[in-house]
């Protein structure tokens, strides 16, 4: 099917799922309106209204990588993408990471102290 100024085409990516899928939709748009996220999602059949579950957690909808609300304008050859929901915050991460290079960086410290010690013991 070919674009023309009546559709509207956009990619959905499912990240959701292992392997994600990509699908290209041609949605139907007047020239004179703009298309929201929640009318292209309605469209589709993934959502019936915004208060779906799929927007009611922040961060599980986004197009090119940045998060959007249902009301959020889309254009021709967006990219929708369905996120994961994250199962551990980031900054914990950042912060066991830190942790584990200090542990590294003390026991390293132990170890040469217990080594001088027992060299001067002999």
């Amino acid at each position: 099917m070919e674009s023309d100024n009546s559709n509207l085409m956009i990619e959905l990516c499912d990240a959701r799922v292992e392997p994600l899928i990509m699908t290209t939709y041609y949605l139907m748009q007047t020239p004179e309106e703009s298309c929201t996220l929640l009318d292209a999602l309605m469209q589709i059949g993934l959502v019936k209204n915004a208060s779906d579950s799929l927007f009611m957690t922040k961060g599980q909808v986004g197009v090119f990588g940045v998060t959007l609300g249902p009301e959020d304008s889309i254009y021709q050859g967006d990219r929708i993408e369905l996120y994961r929901p994250i199962l551990i915050d980031p900054k914990q991460i950042r912060r066991k990471k830190a942790n584990q290079n200090k542990d590294a960086e003390l026991k390293i410290k132990a170890q040469i102290r217990k080594n001088r010690k027992n060299s001067h013991e002999s």
